[in-house]
């Protein structure tokens, strides 16, 4: 009997060329063997874009990453083009084309957003660009105006950039609920994407709070993520929430050492 297939949607932050320390970096040599190695156990790679009410279909993988960075353009656009992997790229507005010195420096690396230019050649070459905001603040802590602005902001600047209809979001930190889900579709967003935590929300706002896995740092040691979010024994299946509650942990940490200053 053959085994039953997950569905995934995956999500990434930093993408440097090589293994990295930081906490939300995966290094493209890493992000490679992962790839390949759910390709080979017969998972198929989809748009995240094409994703429905309840994620991507069981058997099919949809990657996305997050904030848009110069490393996104530089290293991970060359990998996925190789292995003709679909992918998404939610970009943080407020930050185009400047360092990203409101993250906590463990999270990453200082690193450079990516350019007007960037963005705009990313979208000729058939990239997905969506919205992630314009200042990375939760739009849970938001009022329904500030929100609504902040939505229209970063999906008007897009779509300038692009020529193109923005109707995907990712949420900063996560931060969705049914408020911010109903203030997204009235803001022509379609799809929204959270966190491994996001809520399920009923009807038509399903597809606008749908679950990612993150990738960390750890999974760049071979055989992490597949042991861990695939098919690993019980013993080892904490290891993934884990992972994700140290980055949640982290995010609260980058906004108490900032002050609660965000882009």
């Amino acid at each position: 009997m053959s085994r039953r297939l997950h569905s995934l949607v995956l999500n990434l932050h930093h993408t440097p060329a090589r293994w990295s320390p930081f906490v939300t970096a995966t290094g493209v040599q890493a992000l490679r063997r992962i790839l390949e190695s759910l390709r080979s156990e017969g998972y198929r790679f989809v748009a995240a874009t094409e994703c429905g009410p309840t994620g991507s279909e069981p058997g099919s993988v949809a990657l996305t990453a997050d904030d848009g960075y110069e490393s996104h353009a530089r290293h991970l656009a060359p990998l996925l083009r190789e292995l003709a992997i679909p992918w998404t790229v939610f970009v943080l507005t407020g930050a185009i084309g400047r360092s990203n010195r409101w993250d906590l420096p463990l999270m990453g690396a200082r690193e450079r957003h990516l350019t007007e230019e960037e963005i705009a050649r990313l979208s000729k070459d058939g990239v997905s660009i969506g919205a992630h905001g314009a200042t990375h603040r939760d739009f849970r802590s938001l009022g329904d105006q500030e929100l609504a602005e902040e939505l229209v902001r970063s999906r008007d600047s897009l779509a300038r950039l692009t020529g193109r209809r923005v109707t995907a979001i990712s949420y900063p930190r996560g931060g969705v609920d049914r408020r911010v889900a109903l203030a997204a579709h009235r803001a022509g967003f379609r799809i929204g994407f959270g966190t491994a935590g996001a809520p399920e929300l009923p009807g038509d706002l399903r597809a606008l709070s749908l679950r990612r896995t993150a990738l960390y740092a750890p999974d760049q040691i071979p055989g992490m993520f597949r042991w861990t979010a695939l098919r690993g024994p019980r013993a080892l299946r904490w290891i993934r929430p884990a992972l994700a509650s140290l980055g949640d942990a982290l995010i609260v940490g980058a906004l108490r050492a900032q002050g609660g200053r965000d882009a």
